[in-house]
């Protein structure tokens, strides 16, 4: 496209003043024609492939059938082109004789230049769709994650003790977002991967049978407020953590022209590992109504909760979509007689 256009100024050179205005103001125009009918057969090639990829991902079609797709889409593409185009061509070829017919020798060299600029046109939107499309992903990506689901407490490690732990399971529940790094630790499989970020997760307890949590010296317990409550009490500890994970991924081999192209989140995960981090605020809200009036209480502070936060994680899914669970190996409370430590079960979203 350069030796297009610096071969125009060379003719506009040629010319009188007035003859060069109206020959530079069409040639300008006929290149503007031309880049818009670029864009146009570029954009319908793209929605083209992108439509083949998605039959490709649901399995109605195998690699083979979506090549050949392709391949046909992009012919009919450059064959667009090649019809839009032609009688754009012409028209400068007829500007370029009118112009400079008496310049036959420096008239041919730049009609070579000028089929050359468009033949480039014409291929140019293919090779760049074509390129990308066989483009390994990079070695280290970036995530967001979003994580929720439902938040309880174990007693003393044990499953069965969560029903009668005074805990309203229904409504107690767990959020998290963060970013994280994504490195494939085998360079040319998407098998193996290193996950790593940092999270901010909220932990939430809602204290049934109108109970709460009741600082008593050193231990924090449930106990029972001596009003009816509106609503469950809300107990929530934020945390700062680092959760580190190695990651399984099971995305099938991506082919095209014998060349292997590699891509992450494309199917089945598995990721197991942990986190460390800190507690950064702890706070209860507790509703009551006395009197006819309604009172709101907001308590912020230490409730003999570990300041240090660790434990492991784990998820399983397909695509950016995951079951995820996480369990603190620390006991929410310092000093309790019985250890009870925070366990979370949800969905975890992997925005690619």
């Amino acid at each position: 496209m350069r030796t297009f256009i610096y071969t125009i100024l060379t003719l506009l050179a040629f010319g009188t003043l007035q003859a060069q205005s109206s020959f530079e103001t069409r040639i300008k125009s006929i290149k503007n024609e031309i880049n818009t009918i670029k864009s146009e057969e570029k954009a319908h090639l793209q929605k083209e492939v992108e439509r083949i990829n998605q039959k490709l991902e649901q399995n109605q079609i195998s690699e083979a059938e979506a090549d050949a797709q392709k391949e046909s889409s992009a012919v009919a593409c450059a064959a667009r082109i090649e019809a839009r185009v032609a009688p754009l061509e012409q028209e400068i070829q007829s500007l370029i004789i009118e112009e400079v017919e008496s310049e036959d020798s420096s008239m041919q060299e730049m009609q070579s230049d000028i089929e050359t600029a468009i033949a480039d046109i014409k291929i140019t939107t293919i090779e760049k769709k074509k390129n990308k499309q066989f483009k390994n992903e990079s070695r280290t990506t970036s995530q967001f994650i979003f994580a929720f689901g439902l938040n309880n407490l174990l007693t003393d490690g044990q499953l069965n003790p969560m029903k009668d732990n005074g805990i309203k399971a229904s409504t107690s529940r767990f959020y998290e977002w963060g970013f994280t790094w994504k490195t494939r630790l085998i360079e040319n499989s998407p098998l193996l991967n290193l996950k790593y970020g940092l999270s901010l997760t909220y932990n939430n307890l809602r204290p049934d049978y109108n109970t709460y949590y009741a600082k008593l010296d050193n231990q924090t317990l449930l106990t029972s407020f001596p009003i009816s409550l509106d609503n469950e009490p809300y107990f929530r500890m934020t945390n700062l953590v680092i959760p580190v994970h190695l990651e399984f991924d099971f995305s099938k081999k991506i082919t095209r022209e014998d060349q292997r192209i590699i891509k992450t989140q494309k199917g089945f995960r598995i990721g197991i590992g942990g986190y460390a981090g800190i507690n950064t605020r702890t706070k209860q809200i507790i509703e009551y109504k006395e009197n006819g009036l309604r009172t709101n209480v907001t308590t912020k502070g230490n409730y003999n909760t570990n300041s240090f936060i660790y434990g492991v994680s784990g998820y399983i899914g397909y695509k950016s979509i995951s079951l995820y669970t996480k369990y603190d190996l620390n006991p929410l409370f310092k000093n309790n007689p019985i250890e009870q430590n925070n366990i979370s079960m949800g969905l975890r979203f992997d925005f690619h």
